[in-house]
């Protein structure tokens, strides 16, 4: 077995050193000859992948056209140059443009136009669905999730339904800083990817234009209002001011301004009046006669000039009131005048629109006949190449990977530690089939070099200490054991050598076929064609007199007295202790491993259980191989080169 040694964890020093050793490289070699090996299985799933990817391409996938109108958004300027109208440029609003062609109105109107709640592709309510369609069992699915039940659908459901197919049908798109509009739908026939496209087109212009005319009217019918109002508010106005100038006599600035000069005049007369009359008042003559009179007079003209000031100042006050007002109904006026004549042009403006019927968009370029578009078959068949060489390549690596026996004699070797002797292939155990015609063996035969290889690999082995009692077994039963020690004692007796072979193990058919059905348990019976002796041990199987140890030593013993090797086929050593028992009388143990069948634990714990009882195996032998195929599993390089007598 393997020897393990025991050594101490990683340092600080050269942990990282030797963290990296344990690091397995990869075998590009390896993983390359595997895939070589595995080129039918690769070829295998792409050919089936690309055949089922053709035929779904050919003949399931149904065609699928695109057909494509184009539009212009926005219009040219009013050709009598009063109104000019530009394009929105606002990303929004050209956003905005562009969904309105799949609105639910465009639509609608598109499946009136076009009778569309009878087309099967787009009412797929119409097309009977397959109990095992994906479809069909996706809403089974849905309805036992829910715990729903399935339900007829009713019209408005069906139109719902067909508005949304139809949009997915269809793709608007802007090219890129123009104004130019792309109404692209696609079908299955491509005259009605056309149809669909211009339709489309033509019932989105309508929509525009009649929505465009209502907000013509709508704006028609508020600017009239407006008008009116404003006519009726102007004449009020007016009227007002007029009937304030001739109720106010209300005179211009000019005259205004005459009359507070007549009132300054006034009261520049007062104040020189009271002047003179504080003189007179002064006067040292003032008692006399004259001098009375005189005051008298001036105090008169006071009075009266006095008088005159406050009545031109009374009609001052008028008359600047009555103008501020005259002034604050003129600015009204003159605004609701501006209003007015705003309104009146804008009315004008529209009503000229509409007598234009300029449109908000254009369709410069009608759609022709679809073109191809799907489904894309090279790209198909080249993906489905792809994916089934990934899967080929998958299963190789998968069975590879997950491949629990020894492929090669050199895996073996490094699983346990132990010598191969010999590798027999399927095709020299199979000689064995003939029963007692399967000896001699022919001298040049594979079986026969195979069987003489392991005689001289065993007699290498164990030169220090020549092996008499050979022991053939294996982990379970059906590893071929008994055909090597067939083979092993017809080498040896060819040699010149006086063999017997012992049969222990009840199960095995291989003696049953070569002696025959007679009942000849523990009596010897010599084939000449084997050229050694065979025995039948007693008591193996039976539970009134089991085997007994004493009893096997002796019985070797005797046998070692008579012959030259003594090869006993043992039963498993997995299956009993009877194994065990026959290993502590060997000189040496034979033990056989099923080509790429014996698992790696098996293998291992049967070899554990003989070093348990201090009896390890002397060599192992590859049996029942498979040449190509080992070629093809292995990892050794040197595989292709080996043949399979040569040990290991």
């Amino acid at each position: 077995m393997r020897q393990h040694d025991q050594v101490a964890g990683p340092s600080l020093q050269n942990g990282w050193a030797n963290g990296a050793d344990h690091i397995p490289t990869l075998d590009i070699a390896g993983l390359l000859r595997a895939f070589w090996h595995g080129k039918w299985v690769i070829l295998f799933t792409m050919a089936l992948t690309i055949t089922l990817a053709g035929y779904y391409a050919f003949r399931i996938a149904t065609p699928q056209y695109v057909a494509m109108a184009t539009l212009q958004m926005g219009t040219t300027g009013d050709p009598t140059g009063r109104t000019p109208q530009q394009p929105e440029s606002d990303e929004a609003a050209l956003n905005t443009k562009i969904a309105l062609v799949t609105s639910d109105a465009v639509l609608t109107d598109v499946i009136a136009e076009l009778g569309l709640l009878s087309d099967p592709e787009l009412n797929r309510y119409l097309s009977p669905q397959s109990p095992l369609s994906l479809r069909n069992l996706r809403t089974q699915a849905r309805h036992i999730l829910a715990g729903t039940t399935a339900q007829t659908p009713d019209r408005a459901a069906i139109h719902e339904k067909t508005i949304q197919n139809l949009r997915g049908q269809l793709t608007v798109t802007r090219r890129p800083d123009t104004y130019i509009l792309q109404i692209s739908a696609r079908s299955s026939d491509p005259d009605k990817a056309a149809l669909l496209a211009n339709t489309t087109a033509a019932l989105y212009l309508a929509q525009t234009q009649a929505l465009q005319a209502q907000t013509q009217a709508e704006a028609e019918i508020w600017l009239q209002s407006q008008v009116a109002t404003l006519r009726d508010q102007l004449d009020t106005q007016e009227m007002q001011i007029a009937a304030l100038v001739a109720t106010a006599q209300l005179q211009q600035d000019g005259g205004l301004d005459a009359l507070s000069a007549q009132v300054l005049a006034t009261d520049q007369d007062l104040i020189a009046a009271q002047n003179t009359l504080t003189t007179l008042e002064n006067a040292t003559d003032n008692s006399t006669a004259r001098n009375r009179a005189e005051i008298g007079q001036i105090r008169d003209k006071i009075s009266t000039i006095a008088d005159l000031k406050d009545r031109l100042s009374t009609q001052l006050a008028a008359q600047s009131a009555g103008l501020a007002e005259l002034h604050q109904l003129q600015l009204q006026t003159d605004a609701t005048r501006q209003l007015y004549q705003t309104f009146l042009e804008r009315l004008q403006e529209n009503r000229m629109q509409q007598g234009l019927s300029t449109p908000s968009a254009q369709r410069i370029a009608p759609a022709s006949g679809g073109a191809y578009i799907g489904p894309r078959k090279m790209l198909i068949l080249m993906i489905a190449a792809m994916l089934g060489g990934t899967l080929g390549v998958m299963l190789v690596v998968i069975r590879r990977t997950t491949h629990k026996g020894i492929v090669d004699a050199r895996s073996l070797r490094d699983a346990t530690g132990l010598p191969v002797l010999a590798q027999f292939s399927t095709s020299a155990l199979k000689r064995l089939r003939k029963g007692r015609n399967a000896f001699p063996l022919p001298p040049q035969s594979e079986v026969s070099q195979t069987a003489y290889a392991l005689s001289t690999a065993l007699a290498l082995v164990t030169r220090t200490k020549p092996a008499q009692v050979i022991l053939s077994t294996s982990s379970i039963g059906a590893e071929g054991k008994a055909a090597h020690a067939l083979f092993l004692a017809h080498a040896l007796a060819q040699a010149g050598k006086h063999v017997v072979v012992l049969g222990a193990d009840d199960h095995d058919r291989q003696f049953r076929a070569l002696i025959g059905n007679a009942d000849v348990k523990g009596a010897e019976i010599h084939s000449s064609a084997l050229g050694a002796d065979i025995l039948i041990m007693p008591g193996i199987s039976d539970q009134h007199q089991p085997l007994n140890a004493d009893d096997l030593a002796d019985r070797l013993d005797m046998l070692r007295e008579h012959y030259d090797h003594i090869i006993i086929d043992g039963p498993p050593v997995l299956h009993g202790p009877l194994a065990k028992l026959f290993a502590s009388h060997a000189d040496a143990i034979l033990y056989a491993v099923g080509w790429s069948k014996t698992p790696r634990d098996i293998l291992l714990r049967g070899l554990e259980a003989l070093e348990d009882v201090g009896c390890p195996a002397t060599g192992l032998i590859l049996s029942k191989v498979h040449l190509r195929k080992m070629r093809k599993l292995s990892s050794d390089p040197c595989v292709s080169l080996l043949h399979t007598a040569q040990p290991v």
